[in-house]
């Protein structure tokens, strides 16, 4: 929680706006803004409420993405949750739908579904079967719908039994021989050079990066985390199929449980979004955050 400092200098007293902030295991780091001479209204507080918060980010997240984007992030996320409140129930949901349809129709498409964009609307939204649907591309829109209504009432921790459920979601009846079941066996990644985990080692890099999870939810920023999350469950790959979409889909339920605008990566992207893993794959972990900040911002242009 921030707080005033007032500091007597000879004749002269100094006000700050400061904050403790934990940097480690028993470590803690001071950080502070330079207010007035004078002791300020609250409003002025307020003003400089901003100029603190990104100096905590620099100090949380610079490996990661600099603090004047991650201001970006949070732009949006304050007109999102502003719109939101302005708009009729009806609008909302109308535009829930659109986001579902939108995100649906592009990770699945990443990951080389034929449906268009309007062949997912007419499955998702009128439940039609458009002509010359493949089964497994059509099961694979209806699991889309149903893993993001799961994901979005989802009020339990962050488990590796949740991430069985949404991948078994994913992937059901789309020829998945052990659909939401982390694998005991050993895959490769068709077009890349990473070679995902042995078996036995799947399970631990799952509760590892969980435990990253919550050491970190309420230090690096909710995006960031989103991203970092979304990478480390890629890399370790823990099913047999569907794991970019339940990696996607897990990046979002991370946004919302912060209470930040949920999205989705544009398959004309999907260079730049493999890109970016590639990146993190290699350990540049800045590198990948700001690769997919790019793809994020490009989503907003869309």
């Amino acid at each position: 929680m921030a707080y005033v400092d007032k500091i007597k200098s000879g004749k002269k007293t100094f006000y700050y706006l400061g904050k403790t902030i934990r940097t480690g295991e028993n470590k803690w780091k001071k950080i502070r803004i330079k207010l007035a001479e004078k002791e300020p209204t609250r409003e002025e507080v307020g003003k400089k409420l901003r100029e603190l918060r990104l100096k905590e980010y620099d100090v949380y997240n610079q490996d990661y993405l600099d603090a004047y984007k991650l201001e970006i992030i949070d732009d949006f996320k304050e007109v999102y949750n502003n719109h939101r409140k302005t708009i009729p129930k009806t609008v909302a949901e109308k535009e829930e739908a659109d986001f579902l349809i939108r995100f649906t129709y592009n990770s699945n498409a990443i990951e080389g579904n034929r449906l268009t964009l309007r062949d997912t609307y007419l499955i998702i939204k009128e439940k039609q079967i458009p002509s010359g649907a493949p089964p497994k591309d059509y099961n694979e829109a209806i699991n889309g719908r149903e893993a993001f209504e799961f994901i979005k009432n989802y009020k339990g921790k962050f488990t590796v039994e949740f991430l069985e459920k949404v991948n078994g979601i994913l992937t059901q009846n789309t020829g998945v021989v052990y659909p939401g079941r982390v694998r005991f066996f050993q895959i490769k990644i068709e077009g890349a050079d990473h070679v995902p985990p042995e078996p036995e080692e799947v399970r631990p890099l799952l509760k590892k990066m969980i435990h990253f999870y919550y050491e970190n939810k309420r230090k690096i920023h909710p995006f960031v985390l989103a991203c970092l999350i979304h990478a480390q469950f890629v890399e370790v790959h823990p099913f047999e199929d569907g794991n970019g979409r339940t990696g996607r889909a897990l990046m979002n339920w991370i946004l919302m449980q912060a209470g930040y605008p949920k999205m989705f990566v544009p398959v004309k992207l999907r260079q730049k979004y493999y890109e970016g893993i590639d990146l993190h794959n290699k350990k540049d972990f800045k590198g990948y955050c700001e690769k997919m900040f790019e793809v994020v911002m490009e989503q907003f242009k869309l």
